[in-house]
């Protein structure tokens, strides 16, 4: 399956849609592992999720929630998650940790830098991640805009993050404008709205 592109005009926008992704893969899968990636351009994104879940009760008691990098804030511990179910020590040791029960990631939502990192630092700690029955990766600001046009470049050959990601079975990239930036004006029209 292709990857599937979303282009959204602003920050808001952009979240509640991150926002809402999160909320009904829970609501859909109570027992659902999510990795998630600690990024200051997605406090907002989790901000509205955790808004959601107490506008819309969500049963958190058998969710598994793993982070991919140190959190800065303690954001997620607003959820209604119990402790021993939020790891945030940010590694791929306690995302295995998970997994020994589990058979794979349910959702994976990782952040595009602008050097071209996504996931755990190393390469060989992303299997996991990129096993995700369903991969989101997100990027936003123009620096991240050469970067994206590669990954949207890429050839699926296995040989690097970018084609494993642009293989995955069912992934979604996620876009502010800025990010979108040096996308062909046809693709960007395309994906922001008939999909957005």
């Amino acid at each position: 399956m292709a990857m599937n592109f979303k282009i959204f005009d602003d920050k808001e926008t952009f979240s509640v849609y991150i926002a809402d992704i999160l909320r009904k893969q829970v609501h859909n899968n109570p027992e659902s592992v999510l990795a998630v990636e600690m990024n200051e351009d997605l406090d907002w994104a989790y901000e509205k999720f955790i808004g959601e879940t107490k506008q819309h009760p969500a049963d958190f008691s058998q969710v598994h929630i793993s982070t991919v990098g140190k959190p800065q804030t303690d954001i997620l511990n607003k959820l209604q998650i119990p402790e021993n179910q939020l790891h945030t020590d940010g590694s791929s040791d306690s995302l295995q940790n998970i997994l020994k029960d589990k058979k794979q990631v349910s959702l994976g939502l990782l952040y595009l830098d602008a050097k071209g990192n996504v996931g755990f630092n190393n390469e060989d700690k992303n299997e996991s991640l990129y096993d995700s029955r369903e991969l989101f990766i997100v990027a936003t600001g123009a620096d991240k805009a050469e970067t994206v046009k590669e990954l949207y470049n890429s050839k699926e050959n296995n040989q690097d993050a970018f084609s494993q990601i642009k293989s995955h079975r069912m992934v979604t990239v996620v876009l502010d404008r800025d990010a979108a930036s040096s996308l062909d004006p046809d693709i960007v029209e395309y994906y922001s709205y008939k999909f957005a």
